[in-house]
């Protein structure tokens, strides 16, 4: 079984002063690797301690990181993004995560945005990991697990997915469920995948200069197909 983890950027809103993309990004781990993966993002925290000062127990929320703050969580802004690029090349490198992201484009009419990209994530999910054995385990089927503090699918979009990938009704185990992203390292890991996905579609001005031009680039190479992984 295959442990989807979600988070969010924008707002699945469609009044004139909502956001114009809405974005959800997602990281998927088997639950067989699970604990190995868990116990690598527990060395890596612990190394980006030694190398940077950043706390292990520190929640990384990829707004607040990149904020222009000169000391956020007792970083500047060039050790938060050091810190960011071992994150990114964590994920590149790591055989045992794949990547998934959704963007909705909402000046194209679409009328439930939320909706949408839900149905269209685990159109992807299932798509990418129906066919995915694995050594330990053989059994099929995936979780999602999201932000408790983001906004809830609902039910809506399971029909809307189930047209397009009917695998969908023997893979996906119940609804998503919620989880307080502070507890989760791969929760964070998919805010700051959902957050560079926004960035590459409306920069900010950190991310229309030189270094966050850098760290775009730098995140565009988990989705070339070179480095597919099996995504």
């Amino acid at each position: 079984m295959h442990l989807v983890y979600v988070d969010e950027s924008g707002d699945p809103g469609t009044a004139v002063s909502s956001s114009r993309y809405f974005i959800l990004c997602g990281l998927s781990v088997h639950h067989a690797d699970w604990h190995e993966v868990r116990k690598q993002l527990k060395e890596l925290r612990e190394r980006l301690s030694r190398l940077h000062g950043l706390c292990p127990e520190a929640e990384i929320h990829a707004a607040e990181f990149l904020s222009s703050s000169r000391d956020h969580l007792g970083l500047n802004q060039r050790q938060r993004i050091q810190c960011l690029l071992h994150l990114l090349g964590f994920l590149d490198r790591t055989l045992k995560i794949k990547a998934f992201r959704v963007v909705i484009d909402k000046s194209n009419g679409e009328l439930d945005p939320l909706a949408a990209a839900w149905s269209a994530l685990a159109i992807e999910v299932t798509n990418k990991i129906a066919e995915a054995g694995h050594a330990k385990c053989s059994a099929e089927g995936f979780v999602i697990i999201s932000d408790d503090m983001r906004y809830s699918p609902g039910s809506r979009w399971i029909n809307q997915a189930l047209q397009a990938a009917p695998k969908l009704d023997r893979l996906l185990i119940d609804h998503p469920f919620g989880r307080e992203s502070h507890q989760s390292q791969l929760l964070q890991l998919s805010d700051l995948l959902s957050f560079l996905t926004k960035q590459t579609l409306m920069p900010n001005h950190f991310f229309s200069g030189p270094g966050g031009k850098a760290l775009l680039r730098r995140y565009q190479r988990l989705w070339t197909p070179e480095n597919d992984k099996g995504r």
